[in-house]
């Protein structure tokens, strides 16, 4: 039995009603032999840049069309958490990335630090693709208007440079200093295995970071950030 369309959730760059968007070969495999969705039925496509439209499917070909119809959901501003993970061996950072991405999270920034692990001839550009893929699937998955972003690795430091004004909290054991009020951007910083060394802990403290812990268990660098991001949601951060 085909499934409604209220099931079947698309990613695709439509930005207003009666705009048109072809889907990638994969997706029109996934639409058309998984969901084995007719040709004229309708699906719902998230744009993930806050928009979410029924969109009527076309096309006898390998490839489908979608047609904007009708808005369904408007979010204009983006998820107020950014996450900065620190960068884990080989490919563990594929699966906490594939549960905050279900999440309302606005971006996924990726850095190195003085304890990270890294395998020679690692090919970081295999893994953010990898990683964008699982992206695409959480917004599908969790119905989002919006699209978390994956950026590429970047060491810690330069990528305060680039941030320097955004508020930040450092995942780090010990008792909480949050902002008493959720501000309007915020981002999460978790480290690699082994955490970070003593001269980033005393640098991050010189950025005025804020801190929050998880108890006193030791967690691996693989979970704790969907451990922190459940905290946040249970705060009100999320």
């Amino acid at each position: 039995m085909e499934k409604p369309f209220e099931e079947s959730w698309f990613h695709a760059p439509l930005a207003e009603v009666g705009d048109r968007a072809i889907l990638s070969a994969e997706e029109s495999h996934h639409l058309r032999k998984v969901l084995r969705v007719q040709m004229g039925r309708c699906v719902v496509v998230s744009n993930g840049s806050g928009r979410v439209f029924l969109s009527e499917t076309r096309g006898n070909g390998e490839n489908v069309e979608l047609e904007a119809l009708e808005p369904r959901l408007r979010e204009p501003d983006p998820p107020r958490l950014r996450l900065v993970l620190g960068l884990l061996k080989g490919r563990d950072l594929e699966e906490p990335v594939e549960g905050l991405c279900q999440l309302a999270v606005e971006s996924i920034h990726l850095v190195t630090s003085d304890h990270s692990q890294e395998f020679k001839g690692q090919d970081h550009g295999r893994l953010v693709e990898r990683l964008r893929a699982k992206s695409v699937t959480g917004l599908k998955q969790a119905k989002k208007a919006w699209l978390t972003s994956i950026h590429d690795p970047l060491p810690l430091r330069k990528w305060r440079d680039a941030n320097p004004d955004l508020p930040l909290v450092l995942l780090h054991p010990g008792g909480d200093s949050l902002p008493a009020v959720p501000p309007d951007r915020l981002a999460m910083l978790t480290g690699p295995e082994g955490g970070f060394s003593a001269a980033e802990l005393t640098w991050l403290e010189e950025q005025g970071c804020y801190r929050m812990g998880l108890g006193p268990t030791r967690i691996r660098g693989t979970h704790a950030p969907l451990i922190a991001c459940g905290k946040l949601l249970g705060l009100g951060y999320l």
